[in-house]
């Protein structure tokens, strides 16, 4: 390399650490901390309609993923911003009354383990 190239990525965009989307909070507001597989949606179903001027654009484009029921880690996925960023984000659009998280089943209502091995078996046979 000569002494004016530079190692820039053109298409990577604007570079902004992850401290900075979240004003520096490294948890959650409220103490809430949510899990991996934390099943959220938007509140009402409404994603996308009514005030978002006050959103930044993370909190913009979660809102809009959240249209349907997603998990906090594909929510990570989608906008490739790192777990602990989106649960803080998270915690913001919640205590705003724009997302709700869905309740987990109880340990007792999940599946047993014998129709999870049928399922198995099942998809082998395939």
């Amino acid at each position: 390399m000569g002494a004016g190239d530079k190692w820039v990525d053109r298409e990577a965009g604007p570079v902004v650490r992850p401290y900075a989307l979240t004003g520096g909070r490294t948890e959650p507001v409220g103490g809430e901390v949510l899990d991996l597989v934390a099943l959220v949606v938007a509140a009402g179903g409404n994603a996308g309609t009514g005030d978002s001027r006050d959103l930044t654009p993370e909190h913009a484009r979660i809102l809009g993923l959240c249209r349907r029921p997603v998990t906090l880690v594909d929510l990570a996925a989608a906008t490739a911003l790192p777990v602990g960023v989106v649960r803080v984000l998270l915690a913001d659009l919640i205590l705003q009354g724009r997302i709700v998280v869905l309740p987990q089943r109880p340990i007792d209502e999940q599946h047993s383990a014998d129709l999870l091995k049928e399922v198995l078996h099942g998809l082998r046979a395939l």
